[in-house]
């Protein structure tokens, strides 16, 4: 199963790297019908963020060939930064060969302190609070400063550092994290041999990465973890005291031609990663493989069909509890949207055809600051299906096996980013249920 499963990612990355060969450079065809080339590309509201930081993600570049799809498709990943309200693009022509652009955008408020509420693994009765201060934008370089204090369900401490400039040119970027946190066990098995306890976490990583062109991205990753869990539970780390410390160190690659990342259109995405967890021992001594490949294809009548495939594997030592997989946590099977299924390993595919309703517009709100006055709206309408299945070694992997669910709903894209989906769903044996979720499903 596990050559199996390696052949699946190799041929993943090989058809998708093929695919975005030609794309890399302007991400989406140019139409038959583009008349005028780029002469200059300037950049007009940004009164925090840097230019270079909203040019990086352009594909139309001086010289190159101006195209509708072109112009819709840097719009939506300049939107995608997550700086700025509205993103639009003029063409202001200079003869009948060349014309200059002019990215005007509306910037969000960067700075402020925030409450925090939520519900851990969307169970009401896992709810969570506390107080976060982000810097969106620090420096004007799309830089990342996050600090936050969560009680109630699974309290914690974090600080995040990302730096996505540390040259101009937006060639390497910089990660920090560092977390002190409460979590309760998820696991299943656990949970019915031993009942509810709580295991303590500590983290810290360091990644730097490297982009090439908009759409490849390399990174290396060195942390260091710390997982104590009680003694009357200590079975289920590695170490006989319950106390399991270790790195982790990973390798990824992502491709990603993504138009609009909160909800794709068009484009294609694919994230490769190999970690390793613990020292090579007899103690803990893991290695996860993870592919998540996903593909967005514009059809007749504005409809998109989206699709993903996606799965992580596990190989080396014994796999300690806190370090199993899950549907029915953060991945879910719409259909058996609240059953939480247990393994090593997963593996899943989503398809979803998408038809707008509300294509996104903007609607100014006078009554609130200007950084916050200027609000996003769209509808859609979607048909889905889902399957996925989670093993542990040593038992077979079969199709028949899979837990399915299809269904249909709609789709709210909302200010700031956010999509609320409200969906029907049936599982195999046609039991239905509601689901009210945040975020996109692919």
């Amino acid at each position: 199963m596990k050559n199996f499963l390696l052949y699946v990612i190799s041929l993943l990355s090989s058809v998708v790297l093929l695919q975005g060969q030609e794309r890399d450079s302007t991400a989406v065809r140019q139409a038959p019908d583009s008349l005028r080339r780029v002469n200059v590309v300037t950049v007009d509201g940004n009164t925090q963020t840097k230019d270079f930081v909203i040019l990086r993600e352009m594909t139309l570049r001086p010289g190159s060939r101006i195209s509708p799809e072109l112009l819709e498709y840097d719009k939506n990943r300049i939107y995608s930064l997550g700086l700025f309200n509205r993103v639009e693009i003029r063409v202001q022509p200079k003869d009948s060969a060349a014309a200059d652009l002019v990215v005007e955008v509306h910037e969000r408020w960067f700075l402020f302190p925030f409450p925090i509420f939520g519900l851990k693994d969307r169970d009401w009765g896992k709810a969570f609070y506390g107080i976060g201060l982000l810097h969106n934008n620090f420096r004007g370089r799309n830089e990342k400063l996050f600090a936050s204090l969560v009680l109630g369900f699974d309290p914690s401490v974090s600080l995040y550092y990302r730096n996505s400039f540390l040259d101009e040119s937006g060639t390497f970027y910089l990660e920090g994290r560092l977390a002190l946190s409460r979590v309760r066990n998820r696991s299943v098995l656990a949970k019915e041999l031993l009942g509810d306890f709580d295991e303590k976490h500590f983290s810290a990583s360091g990644t730097v990465g490297r982009r090439f062109g908009i759409s490849h991205t390399i990174w290396g990753s060195v942390g260091y973890e710390l997982v104590d869990i009680p003694e009357n539970r200590s079975d289920q780390a590695i170490s006989p005291d319950g106390k399991d410390a270790f790195p982790v160190v990973s390798l990824g690659y992502m491709f990603d031609t993504r138009d609009l990342r909160e909800y794709p259109a068009a484009g294609q995405f694919l994230r490769l990663s190999v970690t390793k967890i613990g020292w090579p021992s007899k103690n803990l001594d893991l290695i996860r493989y993870g592919a998540d490949a996903r593909e967005f294809k514009q059809l007749p009548l504005g409809v998109t069909l989206g699709m993903r495939v996606f799965t992580d594997c596990v190989a080396g030592s014994r796999t300690p509890s806190y370090n199993h997989v899950y549907f029915g946590y953060g991945e879910r099977i719409r259909g058996h949207f609240k059953e939480v299924m247990e393994g090593e390993s997963q593996f899943g595919a989503v398809a979803e055809l998408r038809y707008p309703l509300l294509t996104p517009r903007y609607f100014a709100v006078g009554f609130v600051p200007r950084e916050f006055g200027l609000w996003r709206f769209g509808i859609s309408a979607a048909v889905f299906a889902d399957a996925g299945t989670v093993w542990f070694r040593g038992e077979p992997v079969a199709l028949n096996e899979f837990a399915k669910g299809y269904g249909c709903g709609l789709h709210f894209l909302l200010p700031y980013s956010v999509v609320l989906r409200t969906e029907v769903a049936w599982n195999e044996a046609r039991r239905g249920e509601f689901i009210i979720d945040v975020g996109t499903s692919l």
